[in-house]
């Protein structure tokens, strides 16, 4: 039952995107995330509580670091539906990248999957990414040392010392940099239509944590492309997540 439901959503998915009910916005309101399936970390697709199955190869890299900040192996175990994050206990946290890739609104209305190039006379393309950082075990307890990922959602403070209920201090890069007044989810899994926060002039809000186990924050951003041949734009969206350890009896 579980497999069947899971490709219906997957199906779903690709319908409501060819039928034209869905496009770049709901691309985006999907993101992606490491978590705990079955006793074994997984890269999560998903929207919300949703997950969906998808195909092995989107996974695009992925990064370790240990509690101090150095640099960790971490391997990949493809699945069926999904892909097995194997990280040894010295692993803190993981960085993946995720390729949803391009996808175009032709003439009727109806989004499809492919660049500009391959829909003739497309009213609108765009190239799509998305991005996690997933807090696995305690860190140093400062700011995070960033990846490098395109965007990126840094925690200023170790996530795993919050409760529920407090706030979390992140700060929001793109390409490096602050990026001023992103759009921050602070409860993506809980709540996906809650309050958008809106990041300040150093790229930083302060979330407060819905959540007393997993939690997902998450930020998408857009720019527009110059050359314009295969897509108008390219979209990224990022996750910060982690899950908080259970109180001790």
């Amino acid at each position: 039952m579980m497999k069947a439901a899971g490709a219906m959503r997957y199906l779903l998915r690709v319908a409501l995107l060819a039928a034209g009910v869905l496009g770049p916005l709901a691309a985006q309101a999907h993101g992606v995330w490491v978590a705990q399936r079955t006793g074994q970390w997984a890269l999560v697709l998903g929207e919300g509580p949703v997950d969906d199955e998808y195909q092995v190869q989107a996974v695009k890299s992925v990064q370790g670091r240990a509690a101090d900040g150095s640099s960790m192996t971490v391997a990949l175990k493809p699945q069926a539906r999904n892909v097995l994050v194997d990280a040894s206990p010295d692993v803190a946290a993981v960085a993946l990248a995720f390729e949803d890739g391009y996808w175009s609104q032709g003439t009727d209305g109806k989004w499809v999957s492919g660049p500009r190039s391959q829909v003739p006379a497309a009213k609108k393309s765009g190239y799509y990414m998305m991005y996690t950082t997933t807090v696995l075990r305690p860190t140093a307890g400062g700011p995070a040392q960033p990846f490098g990922l395109p965007l990126e959602i840094v925690p200023l403070a170790d996530p795993l010392s919050v409760k529920r209920g407090e706030r979390l201090a992140v700060q929001v890069l793109f390409e490096g940099r602050p990026l001023v007044g992103a759009m921050v989810r602070a409860d993506y899994i809980g709540d996906t239509h809650g309050k958008v926060l809106k990041t300040d002039a150093h790229g930083r809000v302060q979330v407060r944590l819905g959540s007393s186990g997993l939690n997902v924050i998450k930020a998408n951003h857009t720019r527009a492309r110059t050359d314009r041949t295969e897509a108008d734009e390219d979209g990224f969206s990022a996750t910060l997540a982690f899950t908080l350890p259970r109180p001790k009896d």
